[in-house]
């Protein structure tokens, strides 16, 4: 794997809203967007000494009488991570 290149603000920036559309995707296909009444993403985005560091808050407000659970939540984080390292992998390496 090759070295991550130097990031600059609006590197982060687009970052940031990339990750937040691949997690809006992911979410949506894992949970029905009518048991959903409101999703918050709350994405945190650290570069120090040329490293990323990612995380993410997911905040889902159900319908009540939704069965979503929050496996299926985890599940849909970890497949929106598995495609942003690809992101990463394409866009930013050198």
């Amino acid at each position: 794997m090759s070295k991550l290149k130097k990031l600059s603000q609006d590197d982060l920036s687009t970052i940031s809203d990339d990750f937040g559309e691949i997690l809006e995707r992911e979410v949506s296909k894992n949970i029905s967007t009518k048991e959903v009444e409101d999703l918050d993403l709350d994405i945190i985005i650290n570069y120090e000494n040329d490293q990323l560091d990612v995380d993410v808050d997911v905040g889902v407000l159900f319908d009540e009488l939704s069965e979503i659970s929050q496996d299926q939540i985890t599940k849909s984080i970890d497949e929106a991570y598995v495609k942003f390292d690809s992101y990463i992998d394409e866009n930013f390496r050198e």
